[in-house]
């Protein structure tokens, strides 16, 4: 077994073995920008075949499908009207449509979900908390000091948030976020035309087609909220990510149990989690391993998109983990 490390804690039974890899759990730097927006992207767009599954789940998804291919069907006979042709050439046409209909349709899926909604998603999380997570999650201000470090704000400004990075090798492989909330944080990415509209104008410059006024309209630039409040002693777990050929390897649940950890080692009562359609493995590792409870799930589209809201009693998740965390993690002296 791979013995964890963290900049704040060294295992407790440490065992030297060349031929371990080097496993370290620590908190975020500033160097490891450049890696960590290259795990969190590289890792959401891999769920994009899970999402275009979730749509194909979707009642609304075949009626459409069906509708469109039976107006399909309907127009051959009108396609062949007044033309000598065998009987075989409905069938043969009819095949094709039938084909190519279904190439369209999952081609038309896979853009929506891997073009827009992902890209929407990635950029969301890149243009707020992942821009500087030393700012959003370690507590640090926009000023950097004389050497070079942004400063600490105010102890009175202070919030138990946090982030790590795991390393194998000294490269970064994994990353999960706590965020504690003292107030409602503005959505700082650029407001964007809806999906469907993107995919209109886009269909339009591909074939050089006039686009539409009603594709260039962008939406008022009202006031967004990417992240609300946290109610005292709450925080929530976030970008939870693992280098996909490091999955299904546990380390998914090492970073969860340090940041459980730390919650209860700074007075956090409850824990929550967010997830979408694209994200059944994360649900499955939060309910199935470590507990958290379905609180809510709200839809936000007719083909199966989502969001669902996780929580976890900090105490209980202890009670269950503490002799497993103790063995992993232990204050250095």
């Amino acid at each position: 077994m791979v013995n964890a490390k963290k900049a704040d804690a060294t295992p407790s039974t440490p065992k030297t073995n060349s031929a371990t890899p080097k496993l370290v759990l620590r908190t975020y730097k500033s160097s490891d920008a450049e890696h960590v927006d290259h795990l969190f992207y590289s890792t959401y767009f891999s769920l994009v075949p899970e999402g275009v599954r979730r749509k194909l789940w979707s009642p609304w998804t075949w009626v459409i499908w069906f509708a469109v291919y039976s107006y399909l069907l309907m127009i051959v006979p009108i396609l062949l009207s007044g033309m000598d042709v065998p009987a075989w050439v409905h069938l043969v046409l009819k095949l094709f449509l039938t084909f190519a209909w279904s190439a369209v349709g999952f081609a038309t899926l896979f853009v929506t979900t891997d073009r827009f909604e992902t890209v929407a998603r990635v950029e969301e999380a890149r243009q707020n908390d992942l821009s500087d997570p030393q700012v959003y999650y370690l507590n640090r201000s926009e000023k950097e000091g004389k050497d070079g470090e942004k400063e600490m704000k105010p102890s009175e400004l202070q919030r138990p948030s946090h982030f790590w990075v795991l390393t194998m090798e000294d490269t970064p492989c994994g990353m999960v976020g706590l965020a504690c909330n003292a107030q409602d944080i503005e959505d700082k990415q650029p407001v964007l035309l809806p999906a469907w509209k993107r995919l209109g104008a886009g269909i339009c410059n591909r074939y050089h087609l006039p686009v539409p006024a009603m594709f260039k309209q962008v939406p008022s630039a009202e006031k967004r909220i990417f992240a609300r409040a946290h109610e005292p002693h709450t925080a929530t777990l976030q970008r939870l990510a693992v280098r996909y050929d490091f999955q299904d390897c546990g380390l998914s649940t090492l970073l969860i149990n340090r940041a459980m950890t730390w919650a209860s080692e700074h007075d956090i009562e409850t824990v929550y989690a967010q997830t979408n359609e694209m994200q059944m493995a994360a649900e499955q590792v939060l309910e199935k391993r470590h507990g958290f409870k379905l609180v809510k799930k709200q839809k936000i589209g007719w083909f199966g998109t989502h969001e669902a809201t996780w929580a976890c009693d900090v105490k209980t998740w202890m009670e269950h983990n503490k002799d497993k965390t103790a063995k992993t993690f232990v204050k250095r002296t």
